[in-house]
């Protein structure tokens, strides 16, 4: 009974190690797949940004605003090859690291600011930052960035203050700007940009609020 006892013991032993030799082995292939796919996408960003700067040079004369748009979409661009890259070192590295909203807010005001594009100020209250889920600090992470995004590309603010603090048991990120604003009462139809981040807040069980006038800035709050 003992022998027949050890023996499915072992059986037991010999197939959790084969599931997981099998998930690894799955794990392995999935990250070289991912790896490879990555790198088709940062040839085809390069490419696209090559073909851009061309056009550009090619047509010297053409109007200002298509200069600046298609400076914007460079800009866009080399942002994604930025991190694009980064994935890729972390798929090259074996590790995954550990998400960190404060960590992830510093890269993201570097990259801007490396740019010139946008000067990125942040006010993260540790007592909001600790109440905050690695699921939920990634929400926030996508709201920030889109807002900040619009800040840059829509608003030609020089400026934003990214502000993250609590209240009790309640959560509100703030995104401030000195751009050039625009009438919350126009009736015109708000952007994806917007849509998303409200989407976002939903998500969490929270509110966006947006505050803005023509030539005074905008101000972007959202409250779970």
């Amino acid at each position: 009974m003992k022998h027949r006892s050890k023996k499915i013991q072992r059986l037991r032993r010999s197939t959790a190690i084969k599931a997981t030799e099998s998930r690894l082995s799955t794990l392995l292939e999935d990250r070289t797949r991912i790896g490879q796919d990555l790198h088709c996408l940062l040839q085809s960003l390069y490419a696209i940004g090559v073909n851009i700067e061309t056009s550009q040079k090619v047509g010297s004369n053409q109007p200002v605003e298509t200069k600046e748009s298609g400076d914007k979409t460079l800009w866009e661009i080399h942002q994604l090859i930025h991190e694009v890259r980064g994935m890729m070192r972390e798929l090259e590295s074996g590790t995954v690291q550990e998400f960190d909203l404060s960590s992830e807010l510093v890269a993201l005001r570097a990259t801007y600011e490396q740019t010139g594009r946008l000067q990125m100020k942040l006010d993260l209250r540790r007592s909001a930052m600790d109440m905050l889920t690695n699921e939920v600090a990634r929400e926030v992470l996508n709201i920030v960035r889109e807002a900040v995004s619009n800040c840059a590309r829509h608003a030609h603010a020089t400026e934003a203050v990214v502000s993250i603090s609590a209240s009790g048991r309640r959560i509100r990120v703030s995104i401030r700007d000195d751009g050039i604003g625009f009438s919350t009462v126009d009736g015109r139809p708000r952007g994806h940009g917007l849509a998303n981040m409200e989407a976002r807040t939903k998500k969490l069980g929270g509110t966006l609020r947006i505050q803005s006038k023509t030539g005074r800035g905008t101000q972007v709050t959202a409250e779970f």
